[in-house]
């Protein structure tokens, strides 16, 4: 409870959304401790201060441990971390060739930065907006990916990260199951309700 009266004295308007919240949804009542100070969260990620990092940082860490994923990042930081587009595309159809990278992920980074190439897009100019025409476009840019990047880039309700193998598992404590069509209803009802960010964060504290 001393948690939420900082926010209060801190947010008003934050510390109101979560009382209407745990009053629409008294599971989380017993959750205090978990609640988040803040709707924006800071990426909790070495090396992923951009829009563009952001986005081939979560394609790298998706699907493996994270201890791999650091190893992956490890090599692809250096070779997008850099001013020129055109060295960043170079480089990315370079890492086509290193047998150190997953090949579906490979593709993936490549698709992704072709599709911005051919769209007169670059590491500087990519932006929010461009991220439903990723989706559209490029798979391995799906649900997931966005809802994650809206949760950092963004404060709209549309990021339950409902496909996180954390969500889930804060999920089944809290429901007793993690189906997927179940999460995505309970998503949706969240969001329509603008509860979806402090559900999500909620929900992502329970899993610890």
């Amino acid at each position: 409870m001393e948690r939420l009266i900082y926010i209060q004295n801190t947010n008003p308007e934050w510390a109101n959304i979560i009382q209407c919240f745990m009053i629409d949804y008294p599971e989380f009542m017993n959750m205090f401790e978990g609640i988040p100070l803040s709707p924006i969260q800071q990426i909790p990620y070495n090396n992923v201060n951009t829009l563009f990092h952001a986005i081939l940082h979560y394609v790298c860490s998706t699907g493996v441990r994270y201890t791999y994923a650091i190893h992956q990042w490890d090599i692809i930081f250096p070779l997008i971390n850099i001013h020129s587009w055109d060295k960043i595309m170079e480089n990315m159809n370079s890492l086509q060739t290193n047998p150190n990278i997953q090949p579906k992920k490979k593709e993936i980074y490549l698709n992704i930065c072709t599709y911005l190439n051919e769209h007169s897009i670059s590491h500087h100019s990519i932006n929010i907006s461009h991220m439903q025409l990723l989706r559209e476009n490029i798979k391995g840019i799906g649900i997931g990916c966005l809802a994650w990047i809206n949760k950092y880039f963004t404060n709209n309700d549309d990021c339950v990260e409902y496909t996180d193998i954390k969500f889930k598992k804060g999920f089944k404590r809290i429901y007793g199951e993690c189906k997927t069509n179940i999460m995505k209803i309970k998503a949706d009802e969240w969001k329509n309700k603008k509860y979806g960010r402090i559900a999500n964060l909620m929900v992502l504290a329970s899993s610890i």
